[in-house]
């Protein structure tokens, strides 16, 4: 788990739990961590494992100790698998529990359904389905050439399921941006977990910070990191 830093020296310390296959290099994560910066943040982005074979191992233990060496925050972004490792770092106590969640994967998509559910009952930790993102799905402003194929594996098939079915109960401070055609990720998980009033619905695709509204959408996340979900009302 890679954490690298971002922004202004004076800035205020915020955590990133970036999603599935995101890197700071990668251009619509590179405009989103500027445009952090320019809100006066400094951003410790949390680059995640893409195939893991213990949530808790892999995912939890290493987040919580890159916490304990930082600096305390006040608030949390996460996007995508980020999300779902957010939250269960914010129930255990690791991350503060003011958070706003880009897209989280809080369920299966409909089309991931019958592919996880197969995928989990074979016993290997090797990747056997090729993912590669596209600019319908990311969003209008992803640059998918620039991104490898990534491959799933089952044991991180299995491991996702199981946080999912044992996600907690959202926080009072917690909100969620998300686009209802998202391709990847449930969103019915996603009005499952919190009331429709912490909920801000973009159009666009998957990385709200590659779709054309962003400059908007990343500005209403700025002001739920500063000020909690009442400015979503």
């Amino acid at each position: 788990m890679n954490v690298t830093v971002h922004g202004p020296a004076d800035g205020d310390p915020l955590w990133f739990v970036m999603g599935w296959g995101n890197t700071p290099d990668q251009p619509a994560v590179g405009w989103l961590l500027d445009a952090l910066a320019d809100a006066g943040f400094r951003t410790r982005a949390v680059e995640i494992p893409t195939n893991v074979r213990r949530f808790e191992r892999e995912y939890l233990d290493p987040l919580a100790a890159a916490v304990d060496d930082g600096p305390p925050a006040d608030s949390v972004l996460s996007h995508s698998t980020g999300g779902l490792i957010a939250a269960h770092a914010i129930d255990a106590g690791v991350l503060p529990e003011r958070a706003v969640h880009l897209s989280p994967w809080w369920g299966l998509h409909p089309s991931q359904r019958i592919l996880f559910r197969v995928l989990g009952h074979l016993p290997t930790g090797r990747e056997l389905v090729s993912v590669e993102p596209d600019r319908e799905t990311l969003g209008e402003l992803a640059e998918p050439s620039a991104r490898d194929p990534i491959g799933l594996a089952p044991s991180f098939v299995r491991e996702i399921r199981r946080a999912q079915s044992s996600l907690p109960a959202a926080g009072d401070d917690e909100v969620a941006f998300c686009t209802l055609t998202d391709g990847l990720v449930g969103v019915d998980a996603i009005g499952e977990r919190l009331p429709a009033d912490r909920v801000r619905l973009y159009d666009g695709g998957h990385e709200c910070f590659a779709s054309p509204g962003r400059t908007e959408v990343v500005a209403d996340a700025v002001a739920a990191l500063r000020d909690g979900p009442g400015v979503l009302r």
